[in-house]
């Protein structure tokens, strides 16, 4: 039997659909596909049909032999593409809420890290856990991420930083996906920090060697992820360093991100560029011709407001990126220290309150360009035939309420694959 739902007569239905397949910059990015008294059709979790309400035949959808009809009334109401958070850190052991208050006396993530707290405070309780252990914190972030929007994940590693912990944390990201059924990619992010016992005399070249050897290889014949990162700034990786990692993730077969110039202008985003990696992300301390780069290689500029929020560190210029025709995605960070914001729809109000995206573009932002980074745009992220029905019901007849009334709980239902879901 057939499965068909239909989402009849919203006040605004965002398809997102009618532009490039591709990751929209410039004044493509604000173009929604807006339809009013819009529906749609979904035929056993895809899209088949999306148009103005008065071309749907729904009597002739229920006359259909062998099929169920499932009708959601939407007036009111906005129907929009599920969220799409593409950088997250979802699987980790333990918190630091402990940094949280330091930071809220005044201290400082480098300082912080350099006494060996962030990152690798969360590496010691991450190795701490097994694979349940960490499963059973990973699936609760998640479902509540899901409540607030999220239909599909980008899952880094890197808080595991030796080779038994990386791969348990991916193993996770693939339970969630193949167990939990959440829509996940996952990422390699082994280059995430030094380890603590590396930072003694060669200490620093033997953990590269490891890397390159070792531990990506690993993770490539289990097939754990489909991209590698490196974060490439102050306190972790030169860029010369991030090139040596990332080429050799490349020969793996691991498409590339890349954490770039969030504490200076230290050249990642340049490399991003240089190795065309799908996303350069945080891309605070840049310039005219690194926008340049990125929009000449095709690399989507992730930004990550939340942890400027958190860490009170300036906004990237999603202004000045978009103006360069350069694709801009906005993704949550959602991690242990610098950013444990889970909803991705408060991030992209942040993304405009603070990067300067319009409300159209930041919903693009964390659609169809989120989708596009992460190589799914041609299965998420608009409303079009062919693609997975992951959704989204507004309790508003206007989209801009997801800014103009930042953080309140305006997502009425969550749906993937056509089912509700949250």
């Amino acid at each position: 039997m057939s499965q068909i739902v239909v989402f009849a007569e919203a006040a605004q239905l965002l398809t997102l659909d009618g532009g490039p397949i591709t990751a929209r910059g410039g004044a493509a990015q604000g173009e929604l596909g807006l339809i009013e008294r819009g529906s749609a059709v979904v035929r056993d979790g895809f899209f088949s049909w999306v148009g103005p309400h008065a071309a749907l035949d729904l009597r002739a959808l229920a006359a259909e032999p062998g099929a169920s009809l499932e009708v959601h009334e939407c007036r009111g109401k906005v129907v929009m593409p599920g969220l799409i958070d593409s950088h997250t850190h979802l699987v980790w052991g333990g918190d630091r809420k402990d940094e949280l208050e330091a930071r809220l006396g005044g201290a400082d993530y480098e300082q912080i890290f350099a006494a060996g707290g962030g990152i690798l405070s969360s590496v010691r309780q991450t190795r701490a856990r097994d694979e349940d252990q960490l499963h059973a914190e990973a699936i609760r972030r998640a479902l509540r991420m899901r409540r607030c929007g999220t239909t599909t994940f980008e899952i880094k590693s890197g808080y595991g930083l030796d080779l038994e912990t990386e791969l348990r944390q991916l193993r996770v990201a693939r339970r969630l996906r193949d167990a939990d059924g959440l829509r996940v990619v996952a990422t390699c992010l082994a280059a995430h920090a030094l380890p603590a016992e590396r930072r003694g005399p060669g200490g620093r070249e033997s953990y590269l060697h490891e890397l390159c050897a070792s531990i990506l290889p690993a993770i490539a014949a289990e097939r754990l992820a489909e991209f590698a990162d490196v974060f490439c700034d102050r306190g972790a990786f030169s860029e010369h360093e991030s090139r040596t990692i990332l080429r050799r993730a490349q020969e793996l077969g691991f498409r590339l991100r890349v954490h770039a110039n969030e504490l200076g202008p230290t050249g990642g985003a340049r490399l991003a560029a240089e190795l065309r990696a799908a996303s350069a992300d945080h891309l605070l301390h840049i310039d005219d011709d690194d926008r340049r780069a990125l929009r000449g290689a095709g690399v989507v500029a992730t930004l990550l407001p939340g942890t400027s929020l958190v860490l009170k560190k300036p906004y990237a210029d999603g202004r000045a990126l978009i103006d360069a025709g350069v694709p801009v995605a906005v993704a949550t960070d959602c991690n242990p220290g610098s950013c444990a914001i889970e909803s991705l729809a408060l991030v992209l109000a942040l993304a405009c309150h603070g990067n300067r995206l319009s409300p159209a573009e930041a919903i693009c932002a964390v659609t169809h360009n989120a989708a596009a980074s992460l190589g799914l745009a041609h299965r998420v992220g608009r409303l079009a035939p062919g693609l997975a029905a992951d959704l989204l019901l507004l309790a508003t007849d206007d989209y801009r309420d997801l800014v103009y009334h930042a953080g309140s709980p305006l997502i009425a239902a969550v749906f993937q694959g056509g089912e509700r879901v949250a």
